[in-house]
């Protein structure tokens, strides 16, 4: 009886000794997990990443997060400030917080509360779900001009390399004092797998109406895009497709529309290399307070874009179509694209601000597009018969045509 209570204490001790191994272990885990997102957001351009306060034990931690954007000459400083709580768990680690800016003047900066985050880190298998929560708040600004921004909420969930993200939002109006925009219920969602060299990335997005305020009364209505985008080795491929369900003007519907297209042959090192140099602008940009915000080097941008059309890349159109009742339209094109990628060396030259950059450019533009049922004005307008319902536009070199015809813009 005694060798059974001893078998069984020595269980319960290895037992217990396990589950604080385990216990130890995830909050390491958590910890060093915590340590790497810090460098990585310190390593963006533009940002300080930094932590304070930190308090780490076998069961809770906490801190504060804080991050500082690079201020230029003349505009007051940004900080996020994120203070934190960490769970750990035999498995997994919970954390929890709230974000604030404390640099924002109240008079400009109204919310009913802060934003709340919540966020799991899986031991195992190094996983991280995320929640981002807001409230609808209001910015003002300069010359009377104001934006409500919707409630709203983000998801993240998955590791480094593979990311999923759901951002969804409440509808958000902009306005001055000669109008504004009204931007309805958004929902965007996605998925982002890889890195800044190669990556694959699909997202759809939906929103329920943008409309103008003020002025003549526009208004877009059921808009929807999806789209995928891949960086490989050789080159940068995109495949969307757009839709818009309702044309709104003085309150009538007076179109829809539906767009699908594919971009190919996009150099994949030249894309690498814009990326590099846009990143590298922004962090000079932040450190040199002489310059302005935005400003662009086309000089030294130049080269680099012209390299993006070596491979001759492709503008594939695989359908258009634009339905109209209230003027009796139901047109459908479909086409193809192509910058001549041959001898770029006399673009290369010319800096991408002057127009002979934009002559010789169009001199390499090769193509076809296709449009049928075509509205009778479109055809008058070209100087064709209104009862021509079918346009060929060619281009060669340049040079446009339609139906035979040189056409003139």
């Amino acid at each position: 009886m005694r060798k059974r209570w001893w078998v069984a204490g020595g269980v319960a001790l290895l037992l217990g000794m396990g589950a604080g191994t385990a216990q130890w272990w995830s909050s390491q885990a958590g910890e060093r997990a915590l340590v790497r997102l810090t460098e990585r957001l310190d390593a963006q351009p533009g940002w300080q990443a930094s932590r304070h306060e930190v308090e780490h034990g076998w069961r809770h931690s906490s801190g504060v997060l804080r991050l500082a954007a690079d201020a230029p000459a003349g505009h007051a400083p940004f900080d996020i400030v994120l203070p934190y709580r960490m769970r750990h768990g035999l498995l997994a680690t919970r954390l929890d917080g709230e974000i604030e800016l404390p640099r924002m003047d109240e008079s400009r900066w109204q919310t009913s509360e802060a934003p709340t985050w919540h966020a799991t880190y899986r031991t195992l298998t190094r996983e991280m779900t995320g929640r981002l929560v807001w409230s609808t708040a209001t910015l003002r600004g300069e010359a009377a001009s104001r934006a409500r921004l919707g409630a709203g909420e983000l998801t993240l969930s998955g590791h480094v390399g593979d990311v999923r993200y759901h951002l969804h939002s409440a509808p958000s109006r902009l306005t001055r004092e000669n109008g504004g925009i009204l931007s309805g219920e958004l929902d965007v969602q996605g998925r982002f797998r890889g890195d800044a060299r190669r990556f694959h990335h699909t997202l759809s997005l939906s929103l329920a109406e943008l409309r103008l305020l003020g002025g003549a009364p526009f208004a877009l209505e059921n808009v929807s895009h999806e789209a995928d985008i891949r960086l490989d080795d050789d080159a940068l491929h995109y495949r969307g497709e757009g839709r818009v369900g309702s044309v709104v003007v003085g309150g009538e519907q007076v179109a829809s529309g539906r767009l699908s297209l594919s971009l190919t042959d996009v150099d994949g090192e030249a894309v690498r290399t814009l990326i590099a140099h846009m990143r590298d602008q922004a962090v000079a940009s932040a450190e040199n307070d002489t310059v302005a915000p935005g400003t662009v080097d086309w000089e030294r941008l130049t080269p680099v874009l012209v390299a993006l059309l070596q491979d001759s890349p492709r503008l594939i159109l695989s359908s258009l179509q634009v339905s109209s009742e209230a003027f009796g339209v139901d047109s459908r094109a479909h086409g193809e694209m192509m910058l001549d990628g041959d001898d770029l060396a006399p673009l290369a030259a010319r800096s991408v601000t002057t127009p002979a950059f934009w002559r010789h450019l169009q001199r390499r533009l090769n193509g076809r597009v296709t449009l049928r049922d075509a509205p009778p004005l479109l055809s008058l307008y070209l100087g064709l018969s209104p009862d021509t319902s079918r346009l060929e536009f060619r281009v060669s070199q340049g040079e446009w045509q339609v139906n035979g015809q040189a056409l003139r813009w």
